[in-house]
C-alpha cells in the first residue's frame, strides 16, 4: 500500500438524480472493475464506468510515479470521463459524467443495442497485460504463474489482438490488428464463448505500449441518473496502455483508445466524443487551463511558481496535457462557481449542458468569445477553443492575459473538456478517438511556463510519430526540447517620474512607461502590495484607471517593473514612489477583483496560509486565505452568498471591518424575515473596526453583533449544512445577516437565552421572542448579508476555532510596501508547525529600525525577536516556541516604514 501525504482534501458532492429519467432495457449495476497503469513512470486507475482516475476516495493520477517509493508523489489529474452524445429523432442523446452517477455499464450489446443485467455482471472485469507477462510465457509457457488475463484475453468480445509472425511480441507494421465484431467468425456476447487467444499459434494480445488494460461497456445498462438522457445505444471498448522507454516523456504518458460503436437501431446524428477532465495539479486551488489548437490539445498548468500544500509539487510545477490524437475541434473550460460558466450542475438541464459543452457552448446556447471567462454574449470573436492565446508570451487570450491590460484570472479549481469532431453514426457504424494524457515537466528553466513549452515539444513528437504509424508508433517516439530564453535583465522606469505627486492635479488616469529590454516576452507592472499588470511585449506602457485600477488607501505606493519570457523574470527595476491618496468606501478587492473576505485563522486553529494550506490564494495581499468562490485553507468549505451579498452591503459600512468567529461559546441568532424563531449558532459576528489589511485586530473596540438567519430550505432549529448547495460540492448552511443590537450584545443574550432555554426544542418562535427582538436594531442596516458557507469537508462542529474577516478599503493611507519580494517577511517552510525552535529569515532593503515579535491571536505580545538599527542586506532570528502553548501565532515584523506580519502554528 503506497502511503499518500496528508492534505487539504477536496471532497465531492454526487449530485441527486434529475427529476425524470428514461426508462432503461436493464437493471444492471455499476462496474465495480479497476485497474492500475503502472508500468512506466505513471501511476492511472481506470474504471469501466465511464470514469477515469477518480471513483471516491483518492484520486490516483500519480505522475511521476516511482513504485519503489514507499510515499506517493502528487496526483498530476483528479478525475476525468468519457462524454458521448448525439441527436436522435431530433432531440440531443447524452451518456457521461462528473464525479457519480456514471452512465455506463460493464459489457456489450446486442444487435438491437440491449443487454440484460447477467451479462452486465459477467462482464465486470478490465483485463491487464503487460509485455512482461508475454515475455515469462515465451521462456517457460503456461504455468501456475501466468497472467490469467493474458490467458483469458476477450478476443471473442472485440479485444484486439494480432499473430506474431517474428515472435518479438509486438506488433509489427506487417502484422494486422485484429479485433472481431457481430458477424465475425468467434465472435459471443458470452465471456468464455467463442473464440480463444492461441498462444501456441502465435496469437498475443495487441498491448501498443508495454502494458495495457482492456474493458467493454455500455451505455444501456440503466437509468442515465446524471443527465436524465435517453440512452444512445453505444457499446465502447476502450484500450488503455502506458510505457516504459528510454524517452522520458513518453514513460510518463497514458492513451486510451476509444471504439465507439453504434449497436442501436437509430442512427445518431453528429455523434460527439469528449474528454471531460479536472486537472488538479497537485494542489487543486491554484491552476490555469489553455487550448492549444494547432496541437489538439487542451492543457493545465500552475499559476504561480509554487505549487503549495501537502499535495503539491512545490517549485516542481509540471503541466498536463489532454491531447486528442486522432483530430480535436475544440474546448471547453469550467470553474467550480457554478453559473452559466460552471460545472453542469443539478439546477441545469445536464444532458443539454453537457451537450452544448462538447460543441463549445456555453449552457446558454452563446458560444465561447475571447476574452475574460469566455462567456461576452453579443461579442464576434468567437472561438471553440477556450484561453487560445500563448501563454508563453502572456498574449491575449489566455488566463494570463484575459483582457489587455486587465490583471491575470485568479487561480482556481478548474476542468476542461476536450472534444472530438462530430460524426454521424448509421447502426452498425463505429468511430475511434485516441487520447493521449501527456505530463512534462523537469526543464532545466525550472518555471511553469518551461513546463507548458516542453508539453508542446512532446505533443509535436507523439503526434508526430501517430501520424506516421498509428497508435503503435507512439512508444517509438524521441522528444527533444527547444532550449529556454535567457532571463531578461530588468527594465528602468520612465514615467511617472520618481516622487510624483498627484494630489493637486488629481488626474483620471496615470501611465507608467518603462524602457524596452531584449528578450522579454511581457513586462509585469508591480505595486508590491499583489496587484499586478502583465502587458505583452512589445508595449512599454499601460495606462490605469485611478478610481478602479490604482491602488488605494496608501500615502505613498511604489511601484516597479520585471521583464519576463518563459525562461523566467528579471529582477524587479529599482523602484519610483507617487503620491496620490484615493478613497473609495467600499469593499476591499483583491488583485483578481473578488472581495477580500478571508479566512484569518482556520479550523481548529490551523494556518490558513501556513505550508499545508490548499490553497493560498489571499495570503501575500492581506494576510488571509481567500473564501469567496474559493475552497479555505483545509479544504473544509467555500463561501459563498445568495444573491447581493456583503459584497454589495459593505460598501456603506466601510471603513470598518467584520469578522465571523467560530467558537465554542457561540452567540444566539434570530429568524427576522420568517418565523421570528431564536435559537444558539456556534458562531459569532464582530464589527472589528478599522483593522489595516494583515494586521493583528486591536480588540479594545470590537463590538459584538446579532446574527440573524433566513433558511432556503426551510429548516430553522439548528444551524447547519442543510440548505441547497451552490456549487454542487455539498449542502450549504442558512444565510447569514448581521445586525447591530440596540444596546449592546450582552442585553440581547440576557433577553432572549431564557427564552430559548425555556422552550422544550430550544427554538422559540413569535411571540415568546418578540420582546427580546426589540434589542436589534434593525435601523442601521446590515454590513453583512445572505452569507453562507458549502460544506467541503468537515461538519460545522470541525470549524470551532476559524475566524473569517471581510475587509472593507480604509481611509487611513498606509505605508507603501516594498516591491522587493525578498523584503516580505518570510518563515522557514520547515518547521512551520513549530515544536521547539524556527530559523525566521528577512531581507532588510534599507538600514534602519528594525522590530520583530511575536503575538497571539489576541494582539498580546508573546516574545520580542529582534528589536533595534540594523543594516540593509539578509538578516535571521530565531524563534523559541517552547515556552508557548500549542495554537496559532503571528511574527508581526516592523521594518523599512512598513508592515509585514506572518501567521505561524505552535503544536506540542
Amino acid at each position: 500500500m503506497i502511503a499518500l501525504p496528508a492534505r487539504a482534501q477536496k471532497t465531492v458532492h454526487r449530485a441527486a438524480p434529475p427529476a425524470s429519467v428514461a426508462s432503461a432495457a436493464a437493471n444492471c449495476n455499476l462496474g465495480a472493475a479497476t485497474a492500475d497503469l503502472d508500468i512506466g513512470r505513471v501511476r492511472a486507475q481506470v474504471y469501466n464506468m465511464g470514469g477515469l482516475f477518480w471513483r471516491g476516495g483518492g484520486a490516483i493520477y500519480e505522475a511521476p510515479y516511482d513504485a519503489r517509493n514507499a510515499t506517493a508523489e502528487p496526483n498530476a489529474l483528479f478525475a476525468a470521463g468519457l462524454w458521448v452524445s448525439g441527436e436522435v429523432d431530433g432531440a440531443p442523446r447524452f451518456a457521461g459524467s462528473t464525479y457519480g452517477n456514471w452512465e455506463f455499464w460493464p459489457g456489450p450489446l446486442d444487435a438491437t443495442g440491449e443487454t440484460t443485467a447477467s451479462r452486465c455482471a459477467s462482464f465486470d472485469k478490465i483485463w491487464r497485460v503487460s509485455v512482461r507477462d508475454l515475455a515469462a510465457y515465451g521462456r517457460s509457457g503456461i504455468t501456475a504463474q501466468t497472467n490469467p488475463d493474458l490467458l483469458s484475453w476477450p478476443i471473442a468480445q472485440g479485444a484486439p489482438y494480432f499473430v506474431d509472425t517474428n515472435g518479438n511480441d509486438r506488433r509489427d507494421a506487417s502484422e494486422p490488428r485484429i479485433a472481431l465484431g457481430p458477424g465475425d467468425a468467434g465472435y459471443s456476447l458470452t465471456l468464455g464463448g467463442g473464440a480463444v487467444l492461441d498462444l501456441a499459434a502465435g496469437e498475443r494480445p495487441d498491448l501498443v505500449g508495454d502494458q495495457a488494460a482492456w474493458w467493454v461497456m455500455n451505455d444501456n445498462g440503466n437509468l442515465h441518473n446524471w443527465s436524465g438522457s435517453q440512452p444512445l445505444g453505444i457499446e465502447v471498448q476502450v484500450l488503455a496502455y502506458g510505457f516504459t522507454t528510454p524517452d522520458v516523456a513518453v514513460s510518463t504518458a497514458t492513451v486510451y483508445e476509444y471504439t465507439i460503436l453504434n449497436r442501436g437501431t437509430n442512427t445518431i446524428i453528429d455523434s460527439r466524443v469528449s474528454l471531460w477532465s479536472d486537472p488538479d495539479i497537485g494542489n487543486f486551488g491554484d491552476d490555469y487551463v489553455g487550448s492549444d489548437a494547432a496541437r489538439g490539445m487542451g492543457f493545465a498548468y500552475n499559476a504561480d511558481e509554487d505549487d503549495e500544500g501537502a499535495g503539491g509539487y512545490g517549485a516542481f510545477t509540471p503541466a498536463i496535457g489532454i491531447d486528442l490524437l486522432s483530430s480535436a475541434a475544440g474546448t471547453i473550460a469550467f470553474t467550480n462557481n457554478g453559473g452559466v460558466t460552471g460545472d453542469p450542475s443539478v439546477e441545469d438541464d445536464r444532458r443539454v449542458a453537457a451537450w452544448l459543452a462538447q460543441q463549445s457552448l456555453w449552457k446558454d446556447g452563446e458560444p465561447i468569445t475571447r476574452g475574460g471567462d469566455g462567456y461576452n454574449p453579443g461579442s464576434s470573436d468567437v472561438t471553440t477553443w477556450a484561453f487560445d492565446g500563448d501563454p508563453l508570451g502572456f498574449e491575449f487570450w489566455t488566463e494570463e492575459q484575459p483582457v489587455v491590460g486587465e490583471p491575470q484570472r485568479e487561480a482556481g479549481d478548474r476542468r476542461i473538456v476536450v472534444n472530438a469532431p462530430a460524426l454521424t453514426l448509421a447502426p452498425g457504424e463505429s468511430r475511434q478517438v485516441d487520447v493521449a494524457i501527456l505530463f512534462a515537466a523537469g526543464a532545466r528553466a525550472r518555471t511553469r511556463l518551461a513546463s507548458v513549452s516542453r508539453l508542446r515539444d512532446i505533443s509535436d513528437a507523439v503526434q508526430a510519430a501517430y501520424d506516421a504509424d498509428g497508435t503503435r508508433g507512439i512508444r517509438d517516439a524521441s522528444v527533444t526540447y527547444g532550449a529556454a530564453p535567457a532571463r531578461p535583465d530588468r527594465p528602468t522606469l520612465v514615467s511617472p517620474a520618481n516622487g510624483t505627486d498627484f494630489e493637486t492635479t488629481q488626474p483620471a488616469s496615470v501611465t507608467f512607461e518603462w524602457t524596452a529590454v531584449p528578450g522579454a516576452a511581457a513586462y509585469v507592472l508591480d505595486f508590491g502590495n499583489g496587484t499586478e499588470y502583465t502587458v505583452a511585449a512589445p508595449a512599454t506602457s499601460l495606462t490605469l484607471d485611478a478610481a478602479t485600477q490604482l491602488p488605494q488607501g496608501e500615502a505613498q505606493t511604489r511601484w516597479g517593473v520585471r521583464a519576463v519570457n518563459w525562461g523566467g523574470e528579471s529582477r524587479t527595476s529599482f523602484p519610483f514612489t507617487y503620491t496620490y491618496n484615493i478613497y473609495n468606501p467600499s469593499v476591499l478587492l483583491l488583485s483578481n477583483g473578488s472581495p477580500a473576505f478571508v479566512e484569518v485563522v482556520g479550523p481548529g486553529g490551523a494556518d490558513p496560509c501556513g505550508p499545508d494550506a490548499g490553497s493560498t490564494f489571499g495570503c501575500s495581499e492581506v494576510g488571509g486565505n481567500a473564501i469567496f468562490s474559493s475552497f479555505n485553507g483545509t479544504g473544509d468549505y467555500i463561501g459563498t452568498a445568495v444573491g447581493a451579498g456583503p459584497e454589495v452591503s459593505l460598501a456603506d459600512f466601510a471603513p470598518n471591518d467584520y469578522e465571523i468567529r467560530f467558537t465554542a461559546a457561540g452567540s444566539y441568532a434570530y429568524y427576522p424575515f420568517t418565523t421570528g424563531v431564536a435559537i444558539w449558532v456556534p458562531f459569532e459576528v464582530w464589527d472589528i473596526g478599522v483593522t489595516a489589511p494583515g494586521a493583528i485586530n486591536d480588540p479594545l473596540d470590537d463590538v459584538q453583533m446579532i446574527p440573524n438567519l433566513f433558511p432556503d430550505s426551510g429548516v430553522e432549529c439548528t444551524f447547519d449544512y442543510q440548505d441547497p448547495t451552490v456549487f454542487g460540492i455539498g449542502e450549504t448552511t442558512q444565510r447569514i445577516y448581521a445586525y447591530y443590537p440596540v444596546g449592546d450584545y450582552a442585553t440581547w443574550a440576557a433577553a432572549i437565552a431564557p427564552v430559548i432555554a425555556a422552550d422544550p426544542s430550544q427554538c422559540p418562535t413569535d411571540p415568546a421572542t418578540a420582546a427580546a427582538s426589540n434589542e436589534i436594531d434593525f435601523s442601521r442596516g446590515r454590513p453583512l448579508q445572505r452569507f453562507k458557507l458549502e460544506q467541503a469537508g468537515a461538519e460545522i462542529s470541525g470549524l470551532t476555532g476559524t475566524v473569517i474577516r471581510f475587509y472593507t478599503t480604509d481611509p487611513t493611507p498606509l505605508v507603501a510596501p516594498s516591491l522587493a519580494r525578498a523584503e516580505a517577511l518570510r518563515v522557514a517552510t520547515h518547521p512551520n508547525p513549530v515544536t521547539t525552535t524556527a530559523t525566521v529569515p528577512y531581507t532588510l532593503a534599507e538600514a534602519g529600525p528594525v522590530r520583530l515579535r511575536v503575538v497571539d491571536v489576541l494582539g498580546r505580545e508573546v516574545a520580542v525577536l529582534a528589536d533595534g538599527l540594523q543594516a540593509a542586506g539578509d538578516h535571521s532570528a530565531t524563534l523559541d516556541a517552547t515556552g508557548l502553548a500549542a495554537g496559532v501565532y503571528v511574527l508581526v515584523l516592523d521594518a523599512d516604514g512598513q508592515r509585514t506580519s506572518q501567521s505561524i502554528t505552535v503544536v506540542r
